[in-house]
Order: C-alpha cells, then structure tokens, then sequence
C-alpha cells in the first residue's frame, strides 16, 4: 500500500501535461498540472493521472519549469544509478562519434537523458555544471560517479548562469574532486591546440559546440583575406591561417580573449598574419563601412541575441544589421558564414533575415552548407528547444 506521504509527494497531470508526457518531452510546467506536489527542490517526485496511475518520475523545482523528466513509467528509479548508467551510454556515444578527441562534451543535458547536468572533458579534466537542485545537492556523489565511469584527474563545478538564482542554487566555481588546475590546460579542439581555462574561460572553458565548423570551411581558407567577427580566442581565425588565409582580420570585444588567441597563434606554430580589432563588432563593422575594406570570407558567430521569444524582433534587427555589414565586406565571389545559437531564434527565421539582407545589399546567395550541432551536442528530435544552433554558408554574387 502506498503510503500518505508518497501520495502528497506526487503532481497529478492535466490533460496538457499528458499530451507532453505521451510526446515524452522532458519538460512539465505548472501549468501542466492539476495538483503541486508537497515536497522539497530536488526531490525525486511521481507524476500521475487523475486516477494516480504513475506516469513517470523527475526532480521537482520550485520554477515555473518545475519537473524535468528522469523517466516515463511507473517504476521509481535510483537516481544515482540511474546516473551512472546514462553517463556510461553518453560516453559509448562520444566515442562512436568523436574518436580521438581530446575536448568534448560527454553529457548534454536532456538529450542525454540527464536534465540539468552538462559535463565537458577537457584531456582528464572534467568541467561540470549542475542547474538543478536534484543534482545540485548531490554534487560530490555525482562527481564520484563520472570518475568511476572515466579516469579524471580533477572535476570542476562551472555554476555561474543566471537561471540558477530560480533553482536557490549558488553561482560558483570550484574543485569536487582532485584540485583546481591553477593554469589553463593546453588542449587541441578541432585541428589546433588552445589554451582552456577551466575557471573563467567562456561556457565550461571552450565552446566546443562549434570546434568541428572551421575543419569543414577548409575550402575556403587558402589565399584568402578573412574577416573573423566575435572571435573570442581566435578558433574561426586561426584555423583559417593554417590553411592557408592570405590575412586574418578578428574583431573580439574582450582583450583578455585576444590576449589568449595570440598566444594559441604561437603554441601552433602559425605565421604571424592575424591582426586583433579589440571593440565592439557593430562599431568596428561600421568603421570598415567607411574604409571599404574587402574579405573573400567573413565569419560571423554572434552571442544570442535572443535567448527567448520575448527577444526575438531585436535579435532580428541586430542580426540583420551584421549580416549587411557583412556583405558589403565581401568581394563577388566570397563567402558569408553567419551562426545563430538561440533556440528561440530558428533556422528559418535566420534564414529569412539573410534573404533579407542580402535583398537590401541587391546581393544574391547560393546556399553552400548548413551548420547544426555536432554529434557531442545532440538534439531530441521531439523537443525543438535541445536544437539550438544553426548556421550557414553562403556563396555570394552581386
């Protein structure tokens, strides 16, 4: 018999909260509920029917987004070994698909079936964050766990995004397990060597979700004269110079990210043809306008613009603003790259503020490739929200 206890611990559903459960979509809102369960952040919960069928199990949050789903049916899962099952696949995954690599990421949240947790491998350092309280409070058990899946020689907690202040999760950095590495690891990501640094560097240290992109513009790149907008520390740049670019030019707003890019340049051994503009993008961008300067290849990977929908219509005007800016830095014959890391913000609406640029520019484009997520940032076919990244190649002709 089950006791009162679990009954009150338990949200029952709407019909939309089943509709999402039969569309198995990780996410449930209070929205979606009849009935708030009685129970703590992070507590491993059922949710149920009307009639208390249980139709699966999640960590509930005190947020408007308050079950992520850890699994569909009735049987109460252990959560850790549930953990160290999934981080086990996850990894038998990486190594189907990204053999050799040095920097990954072994898990990706949802798409692992692990909400809240994204783990990132740097050589045997682990860059972990932990946005639920569900895992949150069990960070040294977690920790454990990845090292018992993989040799690690220390795991680091990188919580620093905003949205945990809505979990009561702190923002910090620290070691779980072995120390702090107190110089940035020197780590090759996609065909180069960088310098990762695993306490304040972007993201987790890198942003791997894009270390395979530059390996597959290598058409591109020799003799040309490349333009690299938000360059961070150079990985668009310098994987141009060594194939082969005549000049790089990279636009990057933060001087400590030129600072490292100069000195991933000299640990790779490339020829000193990169020059730094440290400002802003839209400014230097503008400046160029003046000087009429020319590129055969301009990249652009933007910060999102519009991390919801309430964002939308600026991330289009200032995407659109880049892309015109762009284009009329490009020679007859060159190639515009442009990315979009928002989910809100989709690939046919990128695509439609492109065309629209390049209509004002009285340009026309060819479609030369698309860009997605690589196979270590997997999305759901089922849950629009886990596809975030998209791009494209355009060939440009006036």
């Amino acid at each position: 018999m089950t006791s009162p206890k679990k009954i009150l611990r338990r949200a029952v559903l709407d019909d939309s909260g089943l509709e999402r459960v039969r569309a198995m979509h990780p996410w449930l809102f209070r929205g979606n509920l009849r009935q708030i369960p009685h129970c703590n952040p992070g507590d491993l919960i059922a949710f149920t029917d009307r009639a208390g069928s249980v139709k699966g199990w999640g960590l509930w949050s005190d947020s408007a987004l308050c079950i992520r789903v850890l699994s569909f049916g009735p049987k109460e899962p252990d959560q850790m070994v549930l953990l160290r099952e999934r981080i086990t696949s996850a990894l038998a995954w990486r190594k189907m698909w990204c053999p050799g690599e040095e920097a990954f990421r072994w898990v990706h949240g949802e798409a692992d079936g692990l909400p809240g947790i994204v783990a990132d491998l740097y050589g045997d350092v682990l860059s972990l964050q932990l946005s639920v309280m569900g895992w949150y409070r069990h960070a040294d058990e977690v920790a454990k766990i990845f090292r018992k899946v993989r040799k690690l020689s220390s795991i680091v907690l990188r919580n620093e995004t905003k949205h945990l202040d809505k979990e009561g999760i702190p923002r910090e950095v620290k070691a779980l397990l072995g120390d702090m590495p107190t110089a940035p690891l020197r780590v090759k990501i996609g065909s180069l060597y960088e310098m990762v640094d695993i306490g304040t560097g972007q993201k987790t240290g890198a942003y791997l979700d894009v270390r395979h992109v530059p390996d597959m513009l290598s058409p591109l790149y020799k003799d040309a004269r490349v333009l690299d907008c938000f360059s961070y520390q150079g990985h668009f740049g310098l994987h141009a110079l060594a194939g082969g670019a005549s000049e790089v030019v990279a636009v990057e707003q933060s001087q400590g990210a030129v600072d490292v890019a100069k000195e991933n340049r000299l640990i790779n051994g490339l020829p000193d043809k990169m020059t730094w503009k440290c400002g802003n993008a839209f400014d230097i961008m503008r400046d160029m306008d003046a000087a009429r300067e020319r590129f055969d290849l301009v990249i652009m990977d933007p910060p999102p613009f519009s991390p919801g929908k309430g964002q939308l219509d600026s991330a289009r005007r200032g995407y659109k603003e880049l892309a015109v800016r762009a284009f009329k830095r490009l020679h007859d014959g060159g190639h515009l790259v442009f990315l979009s890391c928002s989910h809100a913000f989709t690939r046919d609406m990128l695509l439609d503020t492109l065309n629209e640029a390049a209509m004002d520019e009285g340009t026309s484009c060819k479609i030369a490739m698309e860009i997605h997520q690589p196979q270590d940032h997997p999305a759901l076919s089922g849950v629009p929200e886990t596809d975030y990244l998209k791009g494209f190649v355009l060939g440009v002709h006036r």
